[in-house]
């Protein structure tokens, strides 16, 4: 790749902040989250006015802490100060609007030569922020959007649509909630913030450690001891924090040195870390920002989402444990027998305290319906824990503020992401191209609901490999959804389909935020990481389609459909991790990896014979193997 095309498409370099900077990025830190604490709390501040000063601080964050050019060094520019500054302006200009922002009637009312401008600014800030954090692959996507607003007026047949002025479009992107100051910025600033601030201080007291001691003392000893430890430790630490790439930093640093020390590959064990990191988005009680934004798109009380969730990112990570479990057979890894190996009783004598925000956390959210809310008690609960470790007033506070200022930093993807996707949304909404992709949809699947949702799939899976999780899912919402819900699959299921296959953008080349955070660690290809994680989270891929058919896996029915299909399930990611890395008790040949594959996609059909046939298949199967593990040897098995 020459230098000029990575300095046009690839993301801005992290900068080295002089003192100065990094002061200012701090002090933006503690005021910023101050308030949004103090909003979660009940705190009265006008919404839109919160809204504005968001954007511009997450704005201003990524100018000074990414620099334009991937190639130049880490030292600062005057255009980084310049567009920061700009930024902070654009906000306080629409704050001190927003009176007369609020008495308007949009699309009725003409927008002063000063609003237009700062419109234009903000339109221009969020895409260059949006090159720096995510890279030029979604510019152009946001691009070609926006060009079609201006240029659809020419296109002849169903994708016409009337003339629109720029103050029109302005209008719409920016001085409206259908735009950039739309559900998915509100989302990132009023819920998401707050969690990714609980998720930062976690980190700061310490919670990292202690669910990587906690999963090292439950799977350290095991064949392929330290990918087990990746696996349930990212896991652990992914659903509280919900960000697959701060999962990969956390738990990373610890896990993927470990796993390359015992004989895998750097690309395997970042590919590892990276797929079960991605897997925290998944889970509850904290999972990422594509499921907040399906709550506040949808309506669904967040704890019902995070319930039918429960299920299937188990099987997820049932997956992934049995694929690593194979792979460390295959490659003949030894069990890990190190004296750094915790006892879990020992653990849990020693840090009991971390399940004590964590219980405020998920009771809060189950029993009340108030996410944010019971987000800022455990903060608040957080606290008391960090003294306790620091045994300083001072060295405690100290590390809440470190905690803001790290909580700011992480939020600038997620806020550039959901500010730029309010671009496209807003296009989509002017141009009614959201009706008119879905019609689409519906007559290139000829009402098909199985190719609807394979078209839907593809949709997103497109849009994963451009852009990160909020933006996927903000645009699949608007476009792939109402295609399903036509075919009247219900809003739960519809909506969580698409959550999965936008989670997985963190893992789908070439914008593979986790996989790039992976391959940082790890000093490996992040390319080569992203596509063997696609590998590794293949049951991924088919879980989805497995919970439109099977509701019983989100938890909704009588109780036998929900154990059937629970059962069903879990024997089907068995037998499929089985066909998909070659061993269940031993080295498994194409023949019965085939066999192992047909029986997986028979057990989650939705008819009683082929579903019968394959558990019939199964068992016959791993008897067969269990029973007769020496005999296999002449079919390239061997003893385990």
């Amino acid at each position: 790749m020459s230098r000029h095309l990575l300095t046009l498409i690839a993301p801005g370099r992290p900068r080295e902040l002089g003192g100065f900077e990094s002061a200012f990025i701090y002090v933006l830190a503690a005021v910023t989250c101050s308030v949004f604490i103090a909003v979660a709390y009940g705190y009265y501040i006008n919404g839109m006015l919160l809204m504005y000063a968001f954007l511009g601080v997450v704005l201003a964050v990524s100018f000074l802490t990414l620099n334009a050019n991937p190639l130049r060094p880490r030292t600062g520019s005057w255009f980084g100060w310049i567009a920061a500054a700009l930024s902070l302006a654009v906000a306080i200009y629409f704050m001190i609007r927003d009176p007369y922002y609020e008495a308007r009637l949009p699309m009725v009312d003409e927008l002063s030569l000063a609003d237009q401008i700062a419109g234009i600014l903000a339109v221009v800030l969020i895409l260059e922020a949006t090159r720096r954090v995510i890279g030029f692959t979604l510019v152009v996507v946001v691009l070609v959007f926006l060009a079609y607003g201006v240029f659809g007026q020419y296109i002849q047949g169903p994708f016409y649509h009337r003339a629109l002025s720029l103050q029109e479009m302005l209008d719409q992107l920016v001085f409206t909630t259908n735009g950039v100051f739309g559900s998915a910025l509100h989302v990132a600033a009023f819920l998401v913030f707050v969690f990714v601030t609980f998720g930062a201080l976690l980190d700061r007291c310490g919670g990292g450690d202690f669910f990587f001691d906690l999963a090292n003392s439950l799977v350290g000893k095991q064949v392929g001891g330290p990918a087990k430890v990746a696996v349930v430790s990212s896991g652990l630490y992914g659903s509280i924090s919900g960000s697959p790439t701060a999962d990969v930093v956390t738990t990373g640093a610890f896990t993927i040195p470990m796993m390359i020390r015992t004989g895998l590959s750097p690309v395997y064990a970042g590919a590892v870390e990276a797929t079960a990191s991605t897997g925290g988005a998944l889970l509850p009680p904290v999972m990422g920002t594509a499921a907040f934004l399906m709550s506040d798109f949808t309506g669904i009380p967040y704890g019902t989402i995070a319930i039918a969730a429960v299920a299937p990112a188990l099987l997820y990570y049932l997956s992934i444990f049995l694929a690593v479990h194979g792979h460390a057979h295959i490659t003949g890894l030894k069990p890990s027998a190190t004296a750094d190996t915790p006892r879990f009783l020992s653990v849990l004598r020693r840090d009991w305290y971390y399940f004590v925000p964590i219980a405020i956390l998920i009771w809060f959210v189950l029993a009340y319906d108030r996410a944010v809310f019971s987000a800022a008690l455990a903060l608040a609960a957080l606290v008391p824990i960090t003294l306790w470790r620091t045994r300083s007033p001072g060295k405690t506070g100290t590390a809440i503020l470190s905690a803001f200022d790290d909580a700011l930093r992480r939020m600038t993807g997620i806020g550039v992401a959901c500010a730029v996707a309010g671009l496209v949304v807003g296009t989509l909404a002017m141009t009614d191209l959201t009706g008119k992709i879905s019609s689409a949809m519906f007559v290139l699947a000829k009402g098909n609901e199985v190719l609807t949702l394979i078209i839907a799939t593809v949709v997103v899976i497109v849009l994963g490999m451009g852009m990160p999780t909020p933006a996927v899912y903000a645009l699949a919402a608007v476009l792939a959804a109402p295609a399903l819900l036509a075919l009247d699959v219900p809003m739960l299921p519809a909506h969580l389909f698409i959550v999965y296959f936008a989670s997985m953008s963190a893992i789908t080349p070439p914008v593979a935020v986790a996989a790039f955070a992976a391959g940082s660690i790890a000093r490996a290809n992040p390319m080569a990481i992203g596509l063997l994680c696609c590998r590794l989270a293949i049951v991924a891929f088919i879980i989805p389609f497995v919970f439109i058919y099977h509701p019983g896996l989100l938890l909704i029915g009588s109780p036998q459909t929900i154990a059937l299909d629970l059962a069903s399930a879990t024997l089907a990611v068995i037998a499929l991790v089985a066909a998909t890395e070659g061993y269940l008790f031993v080295p498994l040949q194409p023949l019965m990896r085939a066999l192992f594959g047909v029986a997986g996609l028979l057990l989650i059909t939705t008819r009683l014979i082929p579903a019968s046939i394959g558990l019939a298949l199964l068992v016959a199967l791993s008897l067969w193997l269990w029973s007769g593990r020496r005999v296999l040897a002449r079919w390239g098995g061997s003893k385990v």
